[in-house]
């Protein structure tokens, strides 16, 4: 399988929807459960990540700071920049023609232990049924 960063790049911007009023800024690119990666082009610094999960930028046009935990990095291309789960991180600037491909990803443990809380969580819901 190849996927082509042109070819995700003519699917920007996806359709505004009531959660992305502005248009969705990020295409997929490959899906599993344990990993994902996405080509992102953030008009706003604000990108919902889920929780629990491990996030690596690897920036591939165009310039950015991004700031993590309150520390601001700067990201040119080529540079990658990993940010572990449920770290708090945004853009805080960047270029017009800036892109990056998000990679998240969960380990074994993370997985795991996301499924013994949905068990938990079911359990506990049946007991109050």
């Amino acid at each position: 399988m190849r996927v082509k960063f042109d070819d995700l790049l003519e699917k920007l911007p996806g359709p505004a929807t009531r959660k992305w009023p502005n248009g969705v800024w990020f295409a997929p690119a490959f899906n599993s459960d344990t990993l994902s990666v996405q080509l992102y082009t953030p008009k706003t610094g604000t990108y919902p990540t889920p929780p629990g999960v491990n996030i690596i930028y690897l920036a591939i046009r165009g310039r950015a700071d991004v700031s993590i935990s309150g520390v601001r990095h700067d990201m040119q291309i080529g540079d990658v920049v990993p940010v572990e789960a449920d770290v708090p991180h945004e853009f805080v600037s960047f270029t017009s023609d800036f892109a990056v491909y998000v990679v998240f990803w969960r380990s074994l443990a993370q997985i795991k232990k996301r499924e013994k809380a949905k068990a938990e969580a079911k359990r506990k819901a049946e007991e109050n049924a």
